[in-house]
């Protein structure tokens, strides 16, 4: 009989301006309406469903303070402990903000895992955040990625170094830590004035390396208002 996973929690990261998908005016991606509701709540109600193999016991988001107010509304019908931060002036800062405000809401214990997603990937699965958390219970930490289609190039000073293809891999959200190592990383990171793009990196470099588990090509990142209409058909259906 296999062992139960670490209780789990959800911090999504909705702190962008949204600037390149600037087709809703003055409303960031994240928090404009499509057909399954606000952009930021898509892939929350996959996470959080009440038929998936692994579901969070409570939920953070980080976004800008003049939409927490519709967000506890919006996502009061979850019955899950909310947890609303502040965005950050970086990607880490705002993760920060939201672990600091996760912490004061459940106080998660040493070995629970936190799953850390970008608001702006709708389509990431609940079957891609159940080989992640399987991971992270075994390793620390877990990220997906996905092979990448195009030849890349490393150029410093107009010389271009080719890197082998068959090696690199896109790094995506969701992805998951364990609490102990999460927490100290990003404490670091805040005193030390470090920012990284994502969680995996900083993970890595405080020397906690997480698995690499399949991701889903289908698990895309809107970024420009191209991507958006493309995300809004799809949710349209």
């Amino acid at each position: 009989m296999s062992a139960p996973l670490p209780v789990l929690h959800l911090l999504v990261v909705a702190g962008g301006r949204g600037l390149r998908a600037a087709g809703g005016g003055e409303v960031p991606k994240q928090f404009r309406p499509t057909g399954r509701g606000m952009l930021l709540r898509v892939a929350i109600d996959t996470f959080c469903a009440a038929d998936v193999a692994v579901r969070p016991s409570s939920l953070a988001i980080t976004a800008p303070a003049a939409w927490h107010h519709r967000l506890a509304v919006e996502l009061a019908d979850l019955e899950l402990p909310l947890a609303l931060a502040d965005a950050g002036d970086s990607r880490t800062a705002s993760t920060w903000n939201g672990l600091l405000a996760l912490e004061a809401k459940v106080a998660p214990a040493a070995a629970d895992l936190v799953a850390i997603h970008d608001a702006a990937r709708p389509f990431a699965s609940a079957a891609l955040l159940a080989r992640l958390v399987a991971a992270a219970a075994a390793r620390g930490g877990a990220v997906p990625g996905v092979p990448v289609p195009d030849t890349i190039v490393h150029s410093e000073q107009g010389r271009a170094r080719y890197l082998a293809r068959d090696e690199l891999l896109a790094v995506q959200t969701p992805q998951v830590f364990r609490w102990e190592q999460l927490r100290e990383a990003h404490a670091w990171a805040a005193a030390s004035g470090a920012l990284f793009t994502d969680d995996g990196a900083l993970l890595a470099a405080r020397g906690h390396d997480p698995a690499v588990v399949d991701g889903e090509i289908a698990n895309w990142k809107i970024t420009t208002e191209g991507d958006w209409r493309r995300a809004a058909d799809l949710l349209a259906e």
